[in-house]
């Protein structure tokens, strides 16, 4: 009998979600000028610290900059930064990296049950 024990649900190791970051940009307009300067001063900072990421950078001629991110469930987020800073670019990038890709959903209720009561929620003053 082996002793060995799976590891589930990723206990003991972080696993990153962001799997893969494209940066489109154009060469020559001016809507693409901060994120030239990010790619020249700040994403080999960015790729040297996250080595689980894989950082492609893509120029597309004519067209505004977008940040592409693919994540390991399979969605994908894409943010416009057009006419932003290094800065903003790079508190762009670092959401984008901690984010899990899971759309986020409001929640209607407070509280949530597969079998909801006719009777009425319960709380601390009802038979008072």
């Amino acid at each position: 009998m082996s002793h060995l024990i799976p590891m589930n649900n990723a206990i003991g190791r972080f696993i990153p979600q962001l799997k893969r970051l494209t940066i489109r940009y154009c060469r020559n307009g001016g809507s693409s000028k901060g994120i030239r300067k990010y790619i020249d001063e700040q994403s080999m900072n960015f790729a040297s610290a996250n080595p689980h990421t894989s950082v492609y950078v893509v120029e597309m001629p004519g067209r505004h900059p977008l940040l592409v991110a693919d994540y390991l469930n399979g969605n994908s987020r894409r943010v416009p930064v057009k006419n932003l800073t290094p800065e903003e670019i790079n508190v762009h990038v670092s959401k984008l990296r901690t984010a899990s890709g899971t759309e986020i959903n409001k929640l209607k209720k407070r509280w949530h049950t597969d079998k909801p009561t006719i009777q009425g929620n319960w709380n601390p003053f009802l038979y008072k």
